[in-house]
């Protein structure tokens, strides 16, 4: 149905069964996949669909579980393991080559720090140019935008950032943006 009116299909699923159930039904992409297996992965391969792996997500979900007073123990344990096995799971999904669209599920982390979710993608094994061609490139592609978004060339809209330094070297650069410019018009400069 989602096809037939030109929409694209994200949903998020966190298990091996949810994730195969999707990738049967031709979604597009698959947010968080937290535990995704042997079978998934190799649905993935066969598929165009991409992962959102939400890392950041994971993260402040298992943060969030240390610190409340309002989670039962059960919860509590459960939010730590599946933040923890995020991390790992994903490094198994990349090496795999399964492709990669980032993304932070934001309203679940602060606004703002998105960024993070770089961090995290490189703490898993996933080189800095990756981490930078999921955020643009593989991001434009997956949302079918690359005509206007995920380069820099004549046309497109010049959404841009800047750092001090290449994040290329260090991708902790992204946590401190000097330069913020979106559709050409500049919000951020030093």
């Amino acid at each position: 149905a989602a096809r037939r009116m030109g929409r694209r299909v994200a949903p998020h699923a966190h298990q091996e069964d949810g994730i195969v159930a999707a990738l049967q039904a031709g979604v597009d992409s698959i947010e968080h996949g937290s535990s995704a297996g042997d079978e998934s992965i190799r649905m993935f391969l066969e598929t165009v669909a991409y992962l959102v792996p939400t890392l950041l997500a994971g993260e402040t979900v298992a943060t969030m579980a240390r610190q409340a007073d309002f989670m039962s123990d059960a919860i509590k344990a459960k939010a730590i393991k599946v933040g923890e096995d995020m991390q790992g799971n994903f490094e198994r999904v990349h090496k795999a080559g399964v492709k990669i669209a980032y993304g932070t599920d934001s309203g679940v982390s602060a606004h703002g720090t998105n960024a993070r979710e770089a961090v995290l993608m490189h703490r898993a094994g996933m080189s800095s140019a990756e981490i930078l061609k999921s955020a643009t490139v593989n991001a434009a592609a997956l949302i079918d935008r690359s005509d206007e978004l995920g380069t820099i060339s004549a046309g497109k809209w010049a959404d841009l950032i800047a750092t001090r330094k290449s994040p290329l070297e260090d991708i902790e650069q992204l946590l401190d943006v000097s330069f913020d410019m979106k559709g050409g018009k500049v919000f951020k400069q030093p």
